[in-house]
Parts: structure tokens; C-alpha cells; sequence
């Protein structure tokens, strides 16, 4: 099987079953990739991380980005690409918004935990929403 094209709805398929993927971002023509937890919901991104960092300064310096995610089964492999735009923020707001979302996909964290406001307050946390501007998939054997 020639690798083939997925539709939007297969892309959104595969981006709301995985739970990993890479973000891409870059400043001042230089590439940065990492791996981080995710969770595809209402057409968005969102995934978080631990406050300031090399990650929050390259996307505070260029918020546009791009997230991979892959399936490999067997022989048979799957793709999706999302370029968009990051918002970053630490607001109480966002953070229960994040919380929320993971815990609603079962990636809770934390053991489930429930925080109080002023729990999140104090956590020094990033959440990042990623709209997304395009999105392209595609799968084939090897």
C-alpha cells in the first residue's frame, strides 16, 4: 500500500486517541523538538508544562508551532500534523480548564487529584493552547 492522505475527520481521530506527541518550535532559525502530554479537545490543543523554560521562551518569542503525533502498529504507521499558534498562560482559569480536560480523557495526573483554586495558584505551571491553523495526516505500511 502506497502511503495515502487522511481526511480531516481521520486526523481528528488519531489526534483524539493518542496521548503523546512532539512540539516543534523555533527562535531565531533555530529548531527545538520535544515530547510532551497532550489532550485534542473542541479542535484545540492543550498541554502543559512546569512553569518557565526553554520551551516557554522559544514560543513567547515565535507562537507559531507545529505538534506530530504517530501510531505505529505492526507494519502499518499513521501521522498527523498540526501547525498553529500557541497562547500561553498561568491563570487559575486555564489551569482548571487543562485539569479538566486531561481528567475528562482519563490522563487526569496527579492521581485524579482535585485542586482548590489557591492549590493552582501556587503551581508554578504553563498552560499552552494551540489553535490550530492546519492539519494534515497521512498513513502507509513499510
Amino acid at each position: 500500500m502506497s502511503p495515502r492522505d487522511l481526511s480531516q475527520d481521520e486526523c481528528t481521530s488519531l489526534l483524539s486517541a493518542a496521548r503523546y506527541g512532539r512540539l516543534a518550535l523555533s527562535k531565531d532559525n533555530q529548531p527545538y523538538v520535544v515530547p510532551m502530554s497532550y489532550v485534542y479537545q473542541d479542535g484545540k490543543l492543550y498541554l502543559h508544562s512546569r512553569g518557565m523554560g526553554k520551551k516557554v521562551e522559544y514560543a513567547t518569542n515565535n507562537p507559531r508551532v507545529c505538534f506530530q503525533i504517530d501510531v505505529l502498529e505492526k507494519e502499518h504507521w499513521s501521522s498527523v500534523v498540526v501547525s498553529g499558534i500557541s497562547r500561553l498562560s498561568d491563570s487559575v482559569e486555564a489551569k482548571q480548564k487543562m485539569f479538566d480536560a486531561f481528567t475528562k480523557k482519563g490522563q487526569g495526573g496527579h492521581a485524579g487529584k482535585k485542586f482548590s483554586r489557591e492549590e493552582m495558584e501556587k503551581m508554578p505551571m504553563t498552560i499552552w493552547e494551540i489553535e490550530i491553523l492546519e492539519m494534515t495526516g497521512r498513513e502507509g505500511v513499510w
